[in-house]
């Protein structure tokens, strides 16, 4: 019979506080995490924020020993925080100079006669000191969500959709105001579209591809045929489907076609009709097409300029394979790659990032990064199908929702870094964490 693997199932003690932290790390994350970069500040009063979360629910893991099912996701989530802490490791110089891709480290002691010191790994510790910071919100989100109920879970879904509900309000602000609207709460952001609480069009359409499946799952999930709640997730279906067509994210458009196919059959698995659901996606995909199919259109315009992701790649792999098997370290990509950018790229435009996130992972990590990511899919792949195949426990669409915006966000990753920021990461910390409280059915 299915059940459920979560903390509260054998430890209901401070459930209410973990619930009050966890709530207070989704509305910071959200408001503050929105930006990769220059907002060092915003960032960590999140962090600090997730340490409440992180000692209540470590509490509850050290009441209560988890379950067999949780051993292997929660091992890859203990050795993914352990990479970039092994890389901080002061090595001596006998060590580190052979590492691969420390010849002109080396060499520059070498030609001003001094002894090379201890070092570590990294090629920016600094970068990965703050990379290794930047994990404690979504570690202290999946800890969270072991450790609290079924309702728990459901009242923080509502919560994330609120947000992102308040996000497409403040883009609506942003829109009205131009260019120059002083709604944008980041410098370095994409004026004149709709961003909402985050610095980049990419990364909104990646928050909102995620919530889609979870707002559906919570109708597949609800009591009752079509009740006030219903209706109101419809809504959110609705107006999230519009704010992916205004936003003018080409993935999010990419892939809001098999996310809203996806959502619909996560509703049908249940045996519901998915009327609601299905009417809020006629609506709001009849919208689009008559009020912005024209700017959509043009992000997909052929006489375009080359895309500089697609040029860039080929140098981001070299620079990779530099590096192998350890890698350069957890954020070391901009040091990187200025030392193979050819001068044929160099322009106006700041690539801080891959804009793709496995090709990032190799070159910071190397074959590590690798192993834990092909960790990480076989979980994913058996915690899914065990979801699919009937093994949700109490909340079945919950499971299916939250396996399906994993997805999303991860296919999204192979063309950006949504992952970059701590707003989507600790929503896909969620999302996994909803997913592991599951196992499938004793056979």
């Amino acid at each position: 019979m299915a059940d459920e693997q979560t903390l509260s199932d054998r430890d209901v003690r401070g459930e209410g506080p973990r619930l009050v932290a966890a709530m207070a790390l989704v509305t910071l994350s959200v408001v503050l995490g929105g930006a990769s970069r220059e907002n060092p500040l915003r960032l960590t009063l999140v962090e600090v924020a997730s340490l409440p979360l992180l000692a209540l629910s470590l509490g509850a893991l050290a009441r209560n020993r988890p379950g067999r099912a949780l051993v292997f996701p929660l091992a890859v989530l203990g050795l993914t925080l352990a990479v970039p802490l092994l890389q901080l490791i002061p090595l001596p110089p006998t060590l580190w100079t052979r590492l691969p891709g420390h010849a002109a480290e080396t060499l520059a002691f070498r030609l001003a006669g001094l002894a090379p010191p201890w070092a570590t790994s990294s090629l920016a510790p600094r970068q990965t000191l703050i990379s290794a910071l930047a994990l404690a919100p979504p570690i202290a989100m999946i800890l969270g969500v072991l450790s609290l109920g079924p309702r728990e879970r459901r009242i923080l879904i509502y919560l994330w959709l609120a947000l992102a509900a308040a996000g497409l309000v403040l883009g609506a602000a942003q829109l009205a105001g131009g260019a120059t609207s002083p709604f944008y709460l980041y410098e370095t952001t994409n004026t004149g579209s709709l961003v909402g609480f985050f610095a980049n069009r990419n990364h909104e359409a990646a928050f909102l591809l995620a919530l889609l499946p979870l707002a559906a799952g919570l109708i597949a999930d609800g009591q009752g045929k079509q009740s006030l709640t219903t209706w109101l997730l419809g809504l959110f279906c609705l107006l999230a489907i519009v704010g992916l067509g205004v936003v003018g994210s080409r993935a999010g458009v990419i892939l809001a076609a098999p996310a809203l196919l996806a959502c619909l059959v996560i509703v049908w698995k249940t045996g519901r009709r998915g009327a609601v659901l299905a009417g809020a996606a006629g609506l709001a995909l009849a919208g689009v097409l008559a009020f912005n199919v024209s700017p959509i259109a043009e992000r997909f315009d052929a006489a375009a300029p080359p895309e500089f992701r697609l040029e860039a790649w080929p140098y981001v792999a070299k620079g990779a394979a530099a590096y192998l098997p350890l890698g350069a370290g957890v954020g070391a990509f901009d040091r990187v790659f200025r030392s193979v950018e050819p001068l044929t790229l160099v322009g106006p435009a700041y690539f801080n990032h891959a804009h793709n996130d496995y090709l990032e992972l190799w070159l910071e990590t190397g074959l590590v990064g690798a192993a834990l990511m092909a960790a990480f899919a076989v979980w994913l792949a058996q915690a899914t199908w065990a979801a699919w195949r009937g093994g949700g426990g109490a909340s079945p669409g919950l499971a299916r929702g939250a396996g399906v915006a994993i997805a999303l966000i991860l296919l999204h990753s192979a063309v950006d870094y949504p992952l970059r920021t701590t707003s989507v990461a600790t929503l896909f910390a969620f999302c996994c964490g909803v997913l592991a409280s599951r196992r499938a059915p004793e056979v």
